[in-house]
């Protein structure tokens, strides 16, 4: 069995004026005058650094949205359709500095309109990668998966953001705290690479397993371990019952609302024991998003925001399934 330590020094760790979000806004229009190879371009240029997050999310009213980050090896990463989402999104890890390039374009050749492009940019600090194999070496799990065993030693509420990439096999991560809950993921996004994207709960050695999500896999793989600073929480208790108000569903829910700064860069989520969890939030001019299932879980939803704009935005905590009822709690974590 293969294992590994990383121990992170508290005064090294947190800088305030190092980490940090930054929004970038690119209103645009695809059409005559743009590049065009079947389809209509625009490009956009980011000097990016090691240890950057980026989170790229294209809309447009006017055509079926196509997003392309290339990076400065000309490796190209592509959406189409995010989830159940009208829109495109990438979140990339960034491993190599220089100038990378974002392109806006179509899915159907020669459609043209009106489109917006946010770039959210998180500054992480890119803390290791490893180039890993699981082997006829390594140990089994009960159900038949091969694993490779590192430890991280983290600070209470510290961000961390874990990738396992793979080439060869249905990559698996799991990260098992001194105590609480044990966070596990498969596929991150539409992708089938996998990310542990979490703050920590408690402070000391956290147990992380570089697995697969089915038994039987081999191949080798790279893990990439990248911590950000401290987040502020704020920690919610609910209750869906029968007093509550109702969606035009019949769901019952409960909203919570927060007054956010332009820029303002945070994570909710949404735990239950006794129902399948909905979290939706809305926001200044139409802002909108939702999560049902976070991570496999139906017990848990996780929305991030990066807000455009100063205003309110109202989290709605329901449940999935009409009807549904039970405790809950809400979980803030406010990254700037």
């Amino acid at each position: 069995m293969k294992r590994h330590c990383l121990l992170l020094a508290a005064a090294w760790l947190f800088s305030a004026n190092l980490l940090f979000s930054q929004t970038l806004s690119y209103p645009g229009e695809l059409g005559v005058g743009d590049a065009k190879l079947g389809k209509y371009f625009d490009t956009y240029s980011l000097q990016l650094s090691a240890g950057d997050r980026v989170v790229a999310t294209l809309s447009s009213p006017d055509f079926d949205t196509y997003l392309i980050i290339e990076s400065p090896d000309g490796l190209e990463l592509e959406n189409d359709d995010f989830g159940d989402g009208d829109f495109s999104r990438l979140d990339v890890l960034v491993q190599r500095g220089g100038e990378w390039k974002v392109k806006v374009t179509s899915y159907e050749e020669n459609e043209q309109g009106q489109y917006l492009l946010l770039v959210n940019r998180e500054k992480l600090r890119h803390l290791e990668s490893f180039e890993g194999v699981l082997d006829e070496s390594d140990p089994v799990s009960i159900k038949d998966e091969r694993y490779d065993r590192y430890t991280i030693r983290l600070e209470e509420r510290q961000r961390v953001l874990i990738q396992m990439d793979s080439e060869e096999m249905d990559s698996f991560l799991v990260l098992k705290p001194p105590r609480g809950r044990t966070i596990r993921n498969d596929d991150h996004g539409d992708e089938i690479d996998s990310r542990i994207d979490t703050v920590a709960e408690v402070g000391g050695t956290y147990e992380l397993y570089a697995t697969t999500n089915q038994g039987g896999e081999m191949g080798s793989y790279t893990l990439s371990i990248f911590t950000g600073g401290l987040a502020a929480i704020d920690r919610r208790q609910g209750s869906l019952v029968g007093p509550d108000s109702e969606s035009a569903g019949g769901s019952y829910y409960e909203d919570h609302a927060l007054q956010l700064a332009a820029g303002a860069h945070l994570i909710v989520e949404m735990v239950s024991a006794e129902f399948d969890t909905f979290l939706e939030v809305m926001g200044p001019n139409d802002f909108y998003d939702m999560n049902d299932d976070y991570g496999g879980s139906t017990a848990v939803s996780r929305l991030e925001i990066f807000a455009p704009e100063a205003g309110e935005y109202v989290f709605t905590a329901s449940a999935y399934e009409e009807g549904s009822a039970g405790d809950y709690s809400l979980t803030i974590y406010s990254l700037k």
